[in-house]
């Protein structure tokens, strides 16, 4: 595979030191594998994180102190672990864990096999969101995980999508419609969250209530005072521009 990792950094965190001495050992056994820390709690891997740049941790979820959810959410906001692999006992925490955008759900106990599956995946994530012809060190190769996928939860289960693949969401009466090209899927959630889960590069904020993917824009049309309109690729309905956001639409396209 093209541009693909030498090593996969790693850090491990789990409260209970035979669990983290297994996985250790397990992981040790993929060449590729480099442990840069072990951590018993999550307020220690969190103050480590940034000086190890890790690939990715493995996480369990109940700890003394903040759980592994908790430390998932606070390393998600300063940006220093990309990739998380839940590995716990407690299968009833999945939901929320895909969430947070977790690569993977292991359950205790666990076997090589079943590892290797996860590694491989984060493999292909890693080596598939370097950049062509980058020339930076490879721990910047790759874009969050966490802004590639997106779990939407809604009527009890979450549902997993690429964020590639939304071309616009739209909100209306407090609930968001995300149009996907095969389906559309609804949330409460609000939309300034929605939107800082997403790449700011990829998604454009048209107006209070939309927000679309700048690559489904196919024609911008004006309408009336000073104000546009677009269609999207795979969206019947034309997407408002409000008056405050024009400056920047004819930035982005030189108009």
């Amino acid at each position: 595979m093209a541009n693909q990792l030498q090593t996969i950094r790693v850090m491990i965190i789990d409260d209970e030191e035979p669990a983290r001495s297994e996985l250790k050992y397990l992981l040790e056994q993929f060449k590729e594998v480099t442990i840069v820390g072990e951590f018993s709690s999550g307020e220690a891997a969190i103050n480590a994180a940034a000086s190890l740049n890790p690939h990715l941790a493995f996480m369990d979820i109940e700890m003394a102190g903040l759980n592994g959810l908790q430390t998932t959410e606070k390393l998600s906001i300063v940006n220093v672990v990309p990739l998380v692999v839940f590995a716990t006992a407690h299968e009833e925490f999945a939901v929320k864990a895909f969430e947070l955008n977790a690569v993977d759900y292991l359950l205790k106990p666990f076997s090589e096999k079943r590892l290797a599956k996860c590694i491989e995946k984060v493999r292909t994530l890693l080596s598939e969101s370097a950049p062509a012809n980058s020339k930076k060190q490879d721990n910047d190769l790759f874009v969050p995980y966490s802004l590639q996928k997106l779990a939407i939860e809604h009527n009890g289960k979450a549902s997993v999508i690429d964020t590639k693949d939304i071309i616009a969401v739209c909100c209306a009466e407090g609930q968001l419609s995300i149009h996907t090209s095969h389906k559309c899927y609804y949330s409460n959630m609000p939309l300034q969250d929605l939107q800082s889960r997403l790449d700011e590069h990829l998604f454009f904020r048209t107006h209070r209530a939309y927000l679309v993917n700048i690559e489904k824009i196919r024609e911008i049309i004006p309408w009336f005072n000073g104000t546009y309109n677009l269609i999207l690729e795979g969206l019947a309905e034309e997407v408002p521009v409000s008056r405050q956001q024009v400056s920047k639409l004819k930035k982005m396209f030189g108009l």
